[in-house]
């Protein structure tokens, strides 16, 4: 009967150390100290954004990625924005919070770019 009792005590001990034990594992290696993951591209630094992370100055003529045509994007309150309303087929797009792009909706070629 003691066995019986004993060999459960140290299943159950084994079990509970199976669940906690990930917790006791080192911290990832950002954690640590020493830095981004090697994913993300190696050490950033301050004075230039991570490669493809630079921002684009759009201008009239160029195609916007249809990501960004996105619904989500559009300016509907034109006068809050100080927009003129677009034509048919137009929509205002977002870029920052100072830059607006007027978009044809069907081909995602830029046709007025305003930086304010």
């Amino acid at each position: 009967m003691k066995t019986g009792h004993l060999l459960g005590i140290t299943l159950t001990a084994a079990a509970l150390l199976a669940v906690v034990a990930p917790a006791w594992a080192d911290p990832p290696h950002h954690a640590q100290g020493k830095g981004p993951p090697i994913h993300a591209g190696g050490p950033h630094n301050r004075e230039a954004p991570p490669p493809g992370w630079q921002k684009k100055a759009w201008r009239r003529g160029d195609r916007l990625p249809w990501g960004e045509v996105d619904r989500r994007y559009w300016v509907d309150d034109y006068a809050h924005y100080r927009l003129h309303a677009p034509g048919r087929g137009h929509r205002w797009v977002r870029q920052s919070d100072t830059e607006y792009l007027l978009v044809e909706i069907a081909t995602g070629v830029i046709i007025d770019a305003l930086h304010r």
